[in-house]
């Protein structure tokens, strides 16, 4: 089992064992690997292995049915995205001034805000945060690995948590603190 997918794996089981089940039933099946090179390469963009992995695991999360957006967050603020949405939003914001040709969104918090993994890097692909009302978007992991590694151990130290209300949510300032731990290269965790 590659890391990514032992992160996948402790994500599942994280969610599960907060009882996140409108966001477990909302998880669409995976794609193969093929599928993911070609819905992508029908906008010019190019797969790596860890958005292979991440789409082979579960494709997005189906809004269908789904009462309120906060029930399928898959971390505080942001539910996972379907390659087609990712292409449609990808589509929406491509031409926006803010906006790099090579950022694919992947994570979506439903208001314009996004996770995004900058294929047009020449590094890793690392995972940037655009933000709709700001005109910088750092980086703020490395790659969808280290990410989900970051958001892995979370959800074990109970830094994602849900609150009486049902509400998957963070102790920002642990949060924070976890995330310069395990990411000590990013400046946006360090300064």
């Amino acid at each position: 089992m590659t890391d990514l997918a032992s992160f996948l794996s402790q994500l599942q089981a994280a969610l599960t064992r907060l009882d996140r089940q409108a966001l477990l039933r909302a998880l669409r099946p995976g794609l193969s690997a093929a599928e993911v090179q070609e819905i992508l390469g029908s906008v010019g963009l190019k797969s790596n292995a860890e958005l292979d992995a991440l789409y082979g695991w579960r494709d997005g999360t189906s809004t269908e049915g789904v009462a309120a957006v906060d029930d399928i967050h898959i971390f505080p603020g942001f539910y996972l995205l379907s390659v087609g949405d990712a292409i449609a939003n990808y589509r929406a914001f491509v031409t926006d001034p803010r906006w790099e040709p090579g950022w694919l969104p992947v994570f979506a918090n439903g208001g314009g805000d996004f996770y995004v993994v900058d294929l047009g890097s020449q590094d890793d692909r690392p995972v940037r945060h655009f933000r709709i009302d700001e005109s910088e978007h750092p980086i703020e992991f490395s790659s969808i690995k280290d990410m989900l590694r970051t958001l892995v151990q979370a959800f074990e130290r109970r830094t994602f948590f849900v609150d009486a209300g049902g509400y998957l949510e963070m102790d920002d300032l642990a949060f924070g603190t976890l995330a310069a731990e395990l990411n000590p290269h990013i400046s946006w965790w360090t300064e």
